[in-house]
């Protein structure tokens, strides 16, 4: 996600003389070197210091800038959540938040730098739109409304991309189909919604049961219009790699709740954990995400 990001980033810069990016020492991994590379001048390593990043960010957007700020998203927003807060929704300052590597993406850089909170941390902000892309397409989309807009943005990448259909179309106003169905549904977000479609793979295969598969790309501003194609399933599981408490489901669930025509709702994330020093795909085994673990979960909700 992170070299599709600076692709689209590169190209923004090549048109907005105004757009200027700053990193805290990471940016070969978290999508500004093309642009760094082609803009030395309106490229500004901060080092090891994300907080002073988002206050300097959010003063060159204050005198007229665009500004792209980037890190891992485990110390932006996780280190940086006050000065998001302050000085960057306060004021509704033209600041872009890159947070890379959400979830198990940082594998056996361990527990310190995986993010499980972001969703918490930025849906509750006033101001804030937050892109939570899973597909190729949803990243340039995203960063192109992104770069293309006035106002604080938050979008969380991570290293893996989900597949999608040749018929797939995003959309940042409600749920974006990734597969048909007609029993069950899972609505997810991020890339282990690739996850998600194995696993529905098998459990077809092995079931006489359809199953839906959405993609959640825009987190903020939700209504409960959003929801309405999911009204005919059974059961809707939401999927996530990210503190059930706070994430996805904690956002969608009062529109379910409230709305007695929608099915039934049923959580799968990480349940108060933290995660280890290890490859990916031994993590989300570890923190039980892995794609014998969502089949498990459907077959429950279908029994």
């Amino acid at each position: 996600m992170m070299e599709i990001f600076s692709e689209e980033l590169l190209n923004a810069g090549q048109q907005n003389p105004n757009i200027v990016a700053l990193s805290a020492d990471v940016r070969g991994s978290t999508g500004l070197k093309l642009f760094a590379e082609a803009f030395p001048d309106r490229y500004f390593e901060m080092g090891i210091c994300e907080q002073n990043m988002i206050g300097a960010a959010a003063g060159m957007a204050l005198a007229g800038k665009k500004a792209v700020a980037s890190s891992y998203a485990c110390f932006s927003p996780g280190r940086t959540w006050e000065q998001i807060r302050n000085a960057v929704c306060m004021d509704k300052a033209d600041v872009k938040i890159i947070g890379a590597h959400i979830g198990v993406g940082s594998g056996r850089n361990g527990p310190t730098h995986q993010s499980f909170e972001d969703i918490a941390l930025t849906a509750c902000l006033p101001h804030l739109s937050v892109y939570s892309p899973a597909t190729k397409q949803d990243v340039r989309l995203c960063a192109k409304e992104m770069l293309n807009t006035f106002g604080p943005a938050y979008i969380r990448l991570s290293a893996e991309l989900c597949p999608e259909p040749a018929e797939y179309r995003c959309s940042l106003k409600g749920l974006s189909l990734l597969k048909h169905g007609k029993d069950f549904a899972v609505i997810g977000t991020g890339g282990i919604l690739r996850k998600a479609l194995k696993a529905v793979k098998i459990f077809e295969e092995n079931s006489p049961f359809q199953t839906a598969v959405f993609n959640m790309v825009r987190l903020d501003s939700l209504n409960g219009e959003i929801f309405d194609p999911l009204k005919h399933f059974k059961a809707v599981l939401c999927l996530e790699e990210h503190q059930t408490n706070g994430g996805l489901a904690s956002l969608i669930a009062p529109f379910f709740a409230a709305d007695k025509t929608l099915p039934p709702l049923y959580r799968m994330g990480i349940d108060l954990r933290f995660g280890a020093s290890m490859d990916a795909e031994d993590l989300y085994s570890f923190l039980n995400l892995s794609e014998q673990n969502i089949l498990s979960r459907l077959t429950e909700i279908a029994a």
